[in-house]
């Protein structure tokens, strides 16, 4: 911190100068420390929704700090500017500052804001330009962990940045007509010459981002198309040769298995791997529905959920012994083969992965809790008051607390295939959905001691 000040002290004579009329041009709109508007506010929800991004900020730059007009999703008011983000923005006025991971950034990698709340990863920020080209902050969205923006989100940020440089400039003129500063006609005809080009830039820029984003609707319907045959494929031409393979390697295996000897443990194998081929088709055909098909919610019982699953599984929990807790579970909307492939697929897990000798323990816990009190790491892809949270929990073989960041990718496994069978593919499907329903699926783990799998989805207003 204190070398960041010495540096100032000796910037160039030029540099300082022009800091010193951006500075000046900052002071003239009287916006530092004013109350809250709502106009201002609207502008950085609106930027958060399109980026989906949990913060947005209004922010400008003075000579000690960055001080927010609005912070959508941030309770403090500012910071140093020592420790700014939007500092460093301000730099380059034409440009749009993006840090993908700001934990790989040499500038930001040891910033408080950083490796501490509130934990700033991602960061997109435009500068705040004049009328006269004074950059006097920035207009920026922030997210918890790494992003990257597209083309359309990029230009509809910049079009929210100007409309916040009219509104400095509107409420800059309304000042100065209040004291008696200017001509009220001369300004007037100025603002309006100033606004006609803005907005004729703006619905320019906006056709283009519409064009865009129709093209994308179109490539998806496409790609929806291509998933749908996908799944008939898989389902069809996919699945009709390995019934085959398992069907005549089962009846070699029962008529001549006393006549092949050693042979029959290849047979075995190959009845074994037919098996799992078709156990990784069937996860597959699961996993592309999930993504590709359209919701139909309706109401359901998560018990009811619960108690459908532990009935196609109850052959397997008896056999290991396994006793299942559940605490009442709430009504969501939402659609029930999906939420049975949550349940089925993580309570599977626990049995697959259970200690030898050491009787199954599963509970499923739930409880509702607020936004405020969510876990700092917990970040649901949709915003809500309230959320319900579902716990699976077990005292398995666990897993080290490392892998937890990578175990819902596909085909990720944690365990010795040779020892647990598997496709990887279930937790992935497990993902797919609670994030389709706006919620998050973390899980914690300690090998040897079990593992606890939380499901957070939002609360339907």
């Amino acid at each position: 911190m204190e070398m960041l000040t010495v540096d100032r002290q000796f910037m160039n004579r030029a540099t300082a100068a022009k800091e010193e009329e951006r500075i000046t041009a900052l002071n003239s709109y009287h916006i530092l420390d004013s109350l809250p508007e709502k106009d201002f506010d609207d502008l950085t929800y609106l930027a958060s929704q399109i980026c989906q991004t949990p913060i947005s900020l209004v922010s400008l730059i003075d000579e000690q700090r960055q001080w927010f007009k609005s912070h959508h999703g941030l309770s403090i008011g500012g910071t140093h500017r020592d420790l700014s983000f939007c500092a460093h923005a301000i730099n380059e006025p034409d440009k749009i500052m993006v840090v993908t991971d700001a934990r790989k950034d040499k500038r930001f990698a040891d910033n408080p804001l950083v490796t501490g709340p509130p934990s700033v990863i991602f960061y997109a920020g435009v500068p705040l330009v004049d009328s006269s080209g004074f950059a006097l902050g920035s207009f920026c969205v922030i997210d918890h962990s790494p992003k990257q923006l597209s083309d359309q989100q990029l230009s509809a940020l910049r079009i929210l940045a100007n409309q916040v440089v009219s509104l400095l400039e509107l409420r800059k003129l309304k000042s100065e007509l209040d004291t008696g500063e200017i001509s009220f006609e001369d300004r007037l005809e100025n603002l309006l010459l100033q606004r006609t080009q803005q907005l004729a830039d703006s619905n320019k820029t906006l056709s283009e981002v519409n064009r865009k984003v129709v093209k994308k609707n179109e490539d998806l319907k496409k790609s929806n198309l291509s998933l749908e045959q996908f799944a008939f494929f898989a389902s069809h031409d996919l699945q009709e040769p390995l019934r085959k393979i398992q069907a005549f390697s089962d009846l070699v295996f029962k008529r001549h298995a006393h006549q092949l000897g050693e042979g029959a443990q290849y047979i075995s194998k190959i009845r074994s791997a037919a098996h799992r081929m078709s156990e990784l088709v069937n996860n597959l055909l699961t996993l592309s529905k999930v993504s590709g098909s359209p919701q139909v919610n309706s109401l359901i019982s998560l018990d009811w959920v619960l108690q459908t699953v532990l009935l196609d599984l109850e052959l397997v929990v008896l056999e290991t012994g396994a006793v299942v807790k559940s605490d009442p579970l709430p009504k969501i909307m939402a659609e029930h083969t999906q939420l049975c492939q949550v349940f089925q697929n993580l309570i599977s897990n626990s049995l697959k992965f259970r200690r030898h000798n050491v009787p199954m323990q599963i509970e499923i816990r739930y409880k509702k809790m607020a936004k405020n009190d969510l876990p700092v790491s917990v970040h649901p892809t949709k915003n809500s008051e309230n959320y319900h949270l579902i716990e699976v929990a077990d005292n398995g073989i666990g897993f080290d607390q490392d892998q937890a960041g990578s175990m819902f990718q596909l085909f990720r496994r944690l365990h010795d295939t040779n020892k647990v069978s598997g496709t990887g593919i279930g937790l992935a499907i497990c993902e797919k959905v609670i994030t389709g329903y706006g919620g998050i699926i973390s899980a914690e783990g300690q090998r040897g001691q079990g593992a606890t799998f939380s499901i957070y989805l939002p609360v339907q207003q």
